[in-house]
């Protein structure tokens, strides 16, 4: 998931999450960002690092605000690896 612009942006908070998987579980993950500086977010990235079809969503936030909240779901039986950057 990428939401905004990410290119000749600013990263200004960059981290791994990951987990690992439980059978018949999914793992569910969130994520919080505040910037102490205010600054409004620009763009938002959650890679999935697996390619295992994993979901992420912004739940509260994001492009436009200086506070986001990153929401990520793996899929029945698989680990948990998302790779999340903040842009201004």
């Amino acid at each position: 998931m990428i939401i905004g612009d990410t290119v000749h942006r600013k990263m200004v908070f960059h981290q791994r999450v990951k987990e690992f998987p439980i059978p018949f579980k999914k793992r569910i993950r969130s994520l919080s960002y505040s910037d102490p500086e205010k600054r409004i977010i620009k763009g938002v990235a959650a890679i999935d690092n697996d390619f295992s079809h994993a979901s992420a969503n912004i739940t509260e936030g994001g492009v436009g605000y200086s506070y986001v909240t990153v929401r990520m779901k793996s899929q029945r039986h698989h680990p948990l690896n998302f790779e999340v950057e903040i842009y201004v």
